[in-house]
C-alpha cells in the first residue's frame, strides 16, 4: 500500500462499505461461506514470547494460522483505507497513505512533531491490544464509517479477536486499534489544543510536548482522560522530560531532523551476529526452517528497515548493515558443506 494513489484508497474504501452479506465478504476474501464460518468459530492461534527489548522483557505473540492470517491481512489492506478518510488528528502509527501526501504518517513524522519543544510527557498504554476487547471491536465494524450489520459485524469481530480482545500478531490488529483509539485520540486532541501542546499516538506510545512545564494537574487530566476510555497508563513509562534531558520518541532521537537513538545501531549489528550464529547452528543440524528462527529474521529485518528509514537507504552503515543480514539469512553453502542427514528429525 505504499505506492497506492488516493484513488487506488478511495476504491478500496468503497469496495469495504459495499460488503453487505457475508456472501459479499467471502467474495472480497476470496474464500468460501464454511472455511469462513469455521474459522471464525474455532481461532487456533500459536502463542510464544518473543524478547521486547535489550533489558530481557518479553512480548507474547499470539499468531494466527496462515488461512486466517492472510484474510486478516486482506482485511487489513481495506480496512487501512477506511481509516485513511477517518484518522484521528493524533494517529501516526500504521496509518497508510497516498505516495502524493502531504500528511504522511510514520514513525519519523510522529517524532518530529515534537521537535524543539522543551517539555515532553510520555507514557505507555499497559497491555494495549488486550484492552481493546471484543466489544470494541465489534463497535468499530456497527459504527460508521462502515455501518455493518449487526451479524456482520460479529463475524468480523470473530475472525479479528481472540479470547476477547485483539491479539497480538494479527495482521488486522494495527489498524482495529487505531479505529478503536478515536474517541481517545479526539479527547487528549482537544485537551492538547487548548493548553497549546502537542499530542500523537504511535500505537501504544503516547507523546505530549509543551513549550512550557506540565503541573501534577495536567499529568492527573491526561491520565483520567486515558482510563475514560478504557485504557491503563503503564506507570513504570510514563516521565517528564525538561529542557536539559534528551528526548527519545519511539525510538528516535530528537535532535536536527531526528537520529537514531544512541546505541540503537550497535544493538542490532549484535542482533544480527546472533541471528547468523543461530542459522549457522541450524545448517550444521540440518533444522532449515524453525518458526521461532523465522519470527527472529522478521523481528531484526524490521529494526534494519527502520534503521534505513531514518538514515535513508543510501546510507553506507543501512547498506552494511542489511548485507551481513542477508549474509546471516543465506550464508554461503561452502561455509557449512553439505548438510549432513544426520542432522534432520524424521517423522515416525
Amino acid at each position: 500500500m505504499n505506492k497506492a494513489t488516493s484513488e487506488d484508497i478511495k476504491e478500496r474504501f468503497a469496495a469495504l462499505r459495499r460488503i453487505r452479506s457475508t456472501a459479499a465478504l467471502c467474495t472480497l476474501l476470496g474464500i468460501d461461506k464454511l472455511t469462513l464460518e469455521v474459522l471464525a468459530r474455532q481461532p487456533r492461534y500459536k502463542a510464544f514470547h518473543l524478547p521486547k527489548n535489550a533489558d530481557g522483557n518479553l512480548r507474547l505473540i499470539e499468531d494466527p494460522p496462515p488461512v486466517l492470517k492472510k484474510i486478516q491481512s486482506t482485511l487489513n489492506h481495506y480496512l487501512q483505507s477506511a481509516y485513511y478518510f477517518e484518522k484521528s488528528h493524533a494517529g501516526y502509527g500504521f496509518v497508510t497513505s497516498p505516495v502524493t501526501d502531504y500528511d504522511k504518517r510514520n514513525i519519523l513524522t510522529n517524532a518530529r512533531k515534537h521537535l524543539r519543544r522543551p517539555w515532553l510527557l510520555q507514557t505507555d498504554l499497559c497491555d494495549f491490544f488486550h484492552y481493546v476487547t471484543q466489544q470494541k471491536v465489534q463497535e468499530v465494524f456497527r459504527a460508521p464509517p462502515l455501518c455493518f450489520s449487526e451479524d456482520l459485524s460479529e463475524l468480523l469481530t470473530a475472525l479479528t479477536t481472540y479470547q476477547g480482545r485483539l491479539p497480538m500478531g494479527a495482521p488486522s490488529s494495527p489498524v482495529l486499534s487505531n479505529f478503536a483509539c478515536r474517541a481517545l485520540d479526539e479527547a487528549l486532541y482537544e485537551l492538547a489544543q487548548a493548553k497549546l501542546w502537542v499530542y500523537t499516538r504511535y500505537a501504544d506510545d503516547l507523546s505530549i510536548s509543551s513549550m512550557r512545564p506540565m503541573d501534577t494537574e495536567d499529568q492527573w487530566k491526561i491520565r483520567s482522560i486515558i482510563q475514560e476510555h478504557g485504557f491503563l497508563v503503564n506507570e513504570s513509562k510514563t516521565r517528564l522530560l525538561g529542557p536539559d534531558d534528551e528526548k527519545i520518541v519511539t525510538g528516535i532521537l530528537l535532535r536536527n531532523k531526528g537520529e537514531l537513538r544512541p546505541g540503537f545501531y550497535e544493538e542490532v549489528t549484535t542482533e544480527v551476529a546472533q541471528l547468523a550464529a543461530v542459522v549457522e547452528s541450524q545448517h550444521f543440524y540440518g533444522e532449515l526452517r524453525t518458526y521461532w528462527v523465522e519470527k527472529m529474521k522478521q523481528q531484526v529485518r524490521g529494526k534494519i528497515t527502520f534503521i534505513g528509514f531514518v538514515l535513508g537507504v543510501r546510507h553506507p552503515e543501512y547498506i552494511n548493515l542489511r548485507d551481513r543480514f542477508y549474509t546471516a539469512c543465506a550464508p554461503p553453502e561452502e561455509t557449512f558443506g553439505a548438510v549432513s542427514w544426520r542432522g534432520f528429525h524424521y517423522l515416525v
